[in-house]
């Protein structure tokens, strides 16, 4: 069963439809802002049930008619705290909002685990999203095949290879084998969906063992020839990772 709550003291309060949700303690958001405040203060956030709903979809139109009605605090319409329009969380995302997921994208993410990677990446090459991702909480991790629109070799592209087999110590030569998961610092990680696609797309890597979300990719001699021509040959010899 879903439902519509209404969550608050005073006059700041957030909504949200929902079944069970935990919000990261250490998060700098208005909302948990706000319930720090109230737990300081030795006051508790109250919850009322506004209306259930069999199905996620009837919980989601209820909690944007009622951020509609109520009116977010960081517009100025009204006291709630929440930070898009509601239904699903992405719709009219505040700054603040948009800024974070940028940097969990490519900069100082709140994940630690994301910080990690993104880290690690930006050392190999500057990009606005790193192609990599935590496994344990990769959920949309799937399989991987060509795409219909085959989009050119990339950066973040020869990136992701690099990544990989620096990750997993594979020397870079045409047709050598790369796991598409890697460990960095004790941590499991994962190419995401999009950019192993466009690499099975373009042509610069082949998929040798099709197991789902833990392929070991082929580098094609065009895929090599593209990384060594992205990064130079004297950095990938002193990264060890072409023979001189």
């Amino acid at each position: 069963m879903w439902s519509a709550i209404l969550c608050g003291q005073g006059c700041q309060f957030a909504l949200s439809a929902t079944r069970s949700r935990r919000a990261n303690n250490k998060a700098l958001t208005h909302k948990l802002n706000v319930i720090r405040s109230l737990h300081r203060e030795g006051q508790a956030v109250a919850y009322r049930i506004d209306s259930s709903y069999p199905d996620e979809a009837g919980a989601l139109a209820r909690e944007r008619a009622l951020i509609a009605e109520i009116g977010r605090h960081d517009l100025k319409l009204g006291p709630l705290t929440n930070q898009t329009d509601g239904g699903g969380g992405t719709s009219n995302p505040s700054e603040a909002s948009r800024q974070r997921r940028r940097d969990s994208l490519w900069g100082e993410a709140e994940d630690p685990e994301r910080q990690t990677i993104n880290r690690w990446f930006q050392k190999l090459t500057q990009v606005k999203s790193v192609p990599i991702k935590p496994a344990a909480t990769f959920t949309r991790a799937a399989g991987l095949w060509k795409n219909d629109d085959t989009i050119g070799m990339k950066p973040r592209q020869a990136g992701a290879i690099i990544a990989t087999a620096l990750a997993n110590g594979v020397l870079l030569e045409p047709n050598c084998l790369l796991p598409r998961r890697l460990e960095v610092e004790g941590i499991e990680y994962i190419i995401e969906n999009g950019v192993g696609r466009d690499m099975v797309s373009n042509g610069m890597i082949e998929v040798h063992d099709a197991t789902a979300t833990r392929e070991m990719f082929r580098l094609t001699g065009p895929g090599y020839a593209f990384v060594v021509e992205t990064f130079g040959t004297e950095t990938l010899i002193d990264a060890g990772l072409v023979v001189p």
